[in-house]
């Protein structure tokens, strides 16, 4: 197995996608694991996700992991390593270790070593011993992929707040006694630092990031 003391360092140092994809690429070259990465589920909204890729796959098996609803389903809800031939019978090699959820994101290791799948207890060992590190991963995930934080205000989170219940423009601008027009510049803003298209997808990836917790 790899030193863990090392492995923490290697992980620690992650800064940048392109250090994220090379730290798969070693960890592949060195241990001879067939492929090796990490597949990251983002959430656009409610019932959309944006789907990424680390480390090095081979095209078909991509298709596979993102075609296969079965998969998208257990990484989102577990954390129990499992064999991908028992999600969707191909593929009997790859060990997958999921993340679960973590506010609008969530993940899986991939793992593909030759015959684990008649080595029960190896796949065991490696899934136990790879979790150790998972959430490092995902941290080195998201501190590389993250860019400039938009911050949203104070007024424009009261605005969309009352917006994400219903409230009209109208109806906002008589709560927090602020004109109509204001109420709407608060709220297109929302929609420009969310990257929506309009004011309802705009609270959806509000209350995904959790900028509408209390």
């Amino acid at each position: 197995m790899v030193n863990i003391n090392e492995l923490h360092s290697r992980i620690e140092s992650i800064n940048s996608v392109d250090s994220f994809n090379n730290f798969f690429t070693d960890i592949k070259n060195t241990y001879s694991y067939t492929q090796v990465g990490f597949i990251t589920f983002d959430f656009s909204d409610l019932f959309r996700f944006d789907t990424n890729y680390f480390g090095e796959f081979e095209r078909p098996f991509l298709d596979e992991v993102h075609s296969c609803k079965k998969l998208i389903h257990y990484c989102l809800n577990e954390t129990k390593a499992l064999m991908l031939s028992e999600i969707n019978g191909n593929y009997d090699s790859v060990l997958i270790v999921p993340t679960g959820l973590h506010k609008n994101k969530f993940a899986c290791l991939v793992l593909e070593l030759p015959n684990l799948s008649t080595e029960p207890h190896k796949a065991k060992m490696l899934g136990d011993y790879w979790r150790i590190f998972l959430i490092e991963m995902f941290e080195a995930y998201r501190r590389s992929t993250r860019t400039e934080a938009v911050k949203i205000t104070r007024r424009e989170k009261e605005c969309i707040k009352w917006a994400s219940i219903g409230k009209t423009s109208w109806e906002i601008s008589q709560i927090l006694n602020i004109s109509h027009r204001t109420v709407d510049f608060h709220l297109s803003n929302c929609i420009k630092k969310t990257s929506s298209t309009n004011r309802q997808q705009a609270i959806v990836k509000c209350i995904l990031n959790g900028e509408l917790l209390a």
